[in-house]
């Protein structure tokens, strides 16, 4: 520790006692954003190529970004006075951020946006994902350099010519610079023109990144609930609109039977069968086909891969579209800040018990805020369960547990019924060394899988045969009840088994590594996910959408139509739409074929008003519902 301190007072001597020296001292201080800029871009891109794309082709992008590095390492400047502390944290920060950008992106296909950021709470429960990470040997050589670079201004004490409080000053001055540059709509739309930005409705997140960079990109994310009113919304426009779906009243329920509803989101719930040439020694979702060719059943187009559950569990709580959000939207901790549409809150109107549960922390996304905000009496998490808790190998409580809570729940009196929503946990990612091979009861084998292929393929059917298994208990159990019920499992989106889309590619399943590229039919195959619908008795309706695959905002108003529960505005718009259009995704610029142009952008509209309205505005289709909540 002495050595190094002489050390210290030696370069920081020689750095300040002579003209040439203190200026290369102070160019190499004032150049590091400069330094992070081109680090933060390489490390999201992870292509040099591309880097330099950046730098030649979208100049401005690059400046843009250089000038938002600025202003938060001057920021750190002023706060601190000395240069290395602002060094440390802005150099920890954009290495950080464009890292994690740069791994989601090849774990899940999607950026690191802004509204990410509002799970830094839970960042705790991201650890098990650092132990698949590896990192290419230029990232550690940036790593080693960046801290060389941080060491020498430690060691030579550059710091801020400014000795009285004065320095303070600056810290408001230019955060709030930061904030309204970055925010202001009015202030984005002068100065974008200028570095050659183009942003509107049709831009995709993949385009803003690949050609702007990590930094511009994220910056370009902020404020974007500001973009998101359409120009003529009112009250009088939405009654227009929306008029023709108000319930009539004359709508005949004499059917329905109060039955308890339940809804279970079945994490990652896939069948891996649909891969080419792979072999499982034994069908993983034997219950699901079994229960599947007696009832209601079919294919949710999905509105994400590999992760992202919050958006299709949010459409099919609401029946609005998450595709009228900014990409990787996060509804419950973006946008959902009051009581708020949802099927929860209809059959609440109708005297039900409402309830949520979920066999993993109730504070991630935010559920235990939002669930009562949806009209929800209850939400339970991990530590809430009555019904006793099961582990095997894999890190999350076992699928059996929940189907014991449903259960357990079901069997307490509820004076009209019961309306619950279950969200399970077992058959989550990662799946590379998740469960112990002893536990693997399925077998896979094929001849394009690699290893390490085979341990994933082997590890995901484990926990879906587990998921099928307590899907199978739920079954027995109901269809055994008196009381009229009705189950709606389904699987939120596809398993990432492997970076870059392996061994969906390796298999053949699909023939690119880039969504761009996929054909109609292999975006199906990315995005469907089973479900399947059963009552334990005579609804007295057919189910409309039998063989029909279907976006996942459909769902709910398909299930309140076969069990004739009470219409509401949501439900007839809805079956408005599955009659034009069932399968309607601009994420993918997937459509059900024989519909035109015309009717998707009427439909397309009519959803992003009634999003909007429902979840951000002003909520006038609120008083339009037919029910009161």
């Amino acid at each position: 520790m002495k050595t190094f301190s002489k050390q210290s007072k030696k370069l920081r001597k020689f750095f300040h006692s002579a003209p040439l020296p203190r200026a290369i001292l102070w160019i190499l201080t004032l150049v590091f954003p400069i330094y992070m800029t081109l680090v933060a871009n390489y490390i999201s891109f992870g292509s040099r190529s591309m880097l330099s794309a950046l730098i030649t082709a979208q100049t401005g992008a690059f400046l843009l970004g250089l000038l938002l590095v600025y202003g938060v390492y001057f920021t750190f400047v002023f706060l601190f006075r000395r240069f290395s502390t602002a060094a440390g944290i802005t150099g920890f920060l954009f290495i950080l951020l464009p890292l994690i950008d740069h791994f989601k992106s090849i774990i899940l296909q999607d950026h690191f946006y802004p509204w990410d950021l509002t799970l830094a709470q839970n960042a705790g429960s991201f650890t098990e994902f650092l132990g698949s990470i590896s990192f290419p040997w230029q990232y550690i050589l940036l790593f080693v350099v960046t801290i060389l670079y941080w060491l020498f201004l430690h060691m030579t004490r550059p710091m801020l010519p400014i000795r009285s409080k004065v320095h303070f000053v600056g810290v408001p001055v230019l955060a709030a610079l930061l904030v309204v540059f970055v925010t202001n709509t009015t202030v984005r739309g002068c100065y974008e023109p200028l570095f050659g930005i183009v942003v509107n409705e049709e831009t995709d997140q993949d385009y803003i990144y690949d050609n702007y960079g990590f930094l511009t990109g994220f910056a370009l994310n902020f404020g974007t609930v500001d973009t998101l009113m359409p120009q003529d919304y009112s009250e009088e426009v939405m009654a227009e609109m929306f008029s023709p779906f108000v319930p009539t009243g004359e709508e005949n329920t004499s059917d329905f039977e109060n039955p308890d509803v339940i809804v279970v989101l079945s994490e990652a719930f896939w069948d891996p069968t649909k891969l080419e040439g792979v072999t499982f020694s034994d069908d993983p979702l034997k219950n699901y086909r079994a229960i599947a060719a007696e009832h209601p059943s079919g294919e949710m187009v999905s509105c994400t891969f590999g992760g992202g559950t919050i958006r299709p569990e949010f459409e099919i709580q609401s029946g609005m579209s998450t595709s009228t959000l900014p990409s990787g939207n996060m509804p419950y901790q973006q946008y959902l800040k009051e009581k708020t549409f949802s099927y929860a809150q209809l059959f609440k109107s109708l005297g039900y018990d409402t309830l949520g549960v979920h066999t993993y922390q109730k504070t991630f996304y935010e559920r235990d805020r939002a669930y009562p905000l949806m009209g929800y009496d209850d939400f339970l998490g991990e530590n809430d369960m009555h019904a006793e808790l099961h582990w095997n190998s894999g890190p999350y409580i076992t699928d059996q547990t929940i189907a014991e809570e449903i259960i357990y729940q079901l069997e307490q009196p509820h004076e009209t019924g019961l309306y619950l929503t279950a969200i399970t946990m077992e058959n989550h990612s990662l799946y590379t060394d998740k469960f112990d091979s002893s536990d693997w009861d399925i077998k896979v084998s094929g001849d394009n899988l690699s290893e390490q292929e085979v341990i994933s393929l082997q590890n995901y059917a484990k926990g879906v045969s587990d998921s099928d298994a307590a899907l199978g208990m739920l079954y027995d159990y109901i269809m055994q009840r008196e009381k009229p019920t009705v189950l709606l499992w389904y699987g939120d989106h596809l398993p990432t088994l492997g970076d870059n889309f392996t061994p969906y590619t390796s298999t053949g399943t699909i023939h690119a590594d880039k969504a761009a590229e996929w054909t109609d039919e292999e975006k199906y195959t990315m995005f469907c996910t089973p479900y399947v619908m059963f009552a334990n008795y005579d609804t007295g309706n057919d189910y409309r959408a039998e063989d029909q695959q279907v976006s996942p905002y459909l769902l709910p108003a398909l299930l309140c139509d076969y069990i004739n529960a009470p219409a509401c505005l949501q439900t007839n718009f809805l079956l408005h739409v599955y009659e034009t259009c069932p399968v309607m995704s601009p994420y993918y610029n997937l459509y059900t074929p024989g519909t035109t142009e015309e009717e998707h952008e009427e439909l397309q509209k009519l959803h992003r008003y009634l999003t909007y309205d429902e979840l951000i505005g002003e909520k006038y289709l609120d008083k339009m519902q037919g029910f009161e909540f």
